[in-house]
């Protein structure tokens, strides 16, 4: 099979839910075409990661590296919601889940019960303009109170 090499045709612009852009991709006998969308949160949180690139050479890494990932992964194209497992050369997974993190006492490294994190989500303000939350967790240990920045794709890092 020759090496498939995605082309952006056009950026559309911004839809609700995020960037959107149109690639070409030959796959010898006919070209398609296909669709790709970044959810506005993985676009802002991958922006502020990069600060350096272009919008334009953003878009264009992403969506190449997301029609490959599918292409290798599923063999269909149309329409692509990227997500975290279609840009790993992007996106570095955390040491643990985002659970965990907000279960960890910043202070004494204590694991906070359940209840705490439960407490602290249903207390939280709704997303911010960048699509995240603060999340103050209190440790019922030593009775200090940790504060997590949290996105639809995990916490963030300050």
């Amino acid at each position: 099979m020759p090496e498939l090499e995605p082309q952006l045709l056009h950026v559309i612009g911004d839809a609700p839910e995020g960037p959107w852009s149109v690639f070409s991709l030959p796959t010898g006998d006919h070209t398609a075409m296909v669709s790709v969308i970044i959810p506005r949160s993985l676009w802002l949180e991958i922006s502020r990661r990069d600060p350096f690139s272009s919008d334009l050479s953003l878009i264009e890494r992403i969506g190449r590296m997301a029609i490959l990932h599918r292409l290798q992964q599923t063999g269909e194209l149309e329409t692509i919601v990227v997500d975290t497992d279609d840009i790993q050369e992007l996106w570095k997974k955390p040491d643990e889940p985002w659970y965990m993190t907000l279960r960890r006492c910043g202070q004494c490294h204590e694991m906070v019960p359940h209840g705490e994190v439960l407490e602290a989500l249903a207390n939280a303000l709704p997303p911010n303009s960048r699509g995240q939350i603060t999340v103050e967790v209190l440790c019922p240990s030593c009775m200090v109170q940790t504060s997590h920045v949290l996105n639809p794709w995990g916490v963030v890092e300050r």
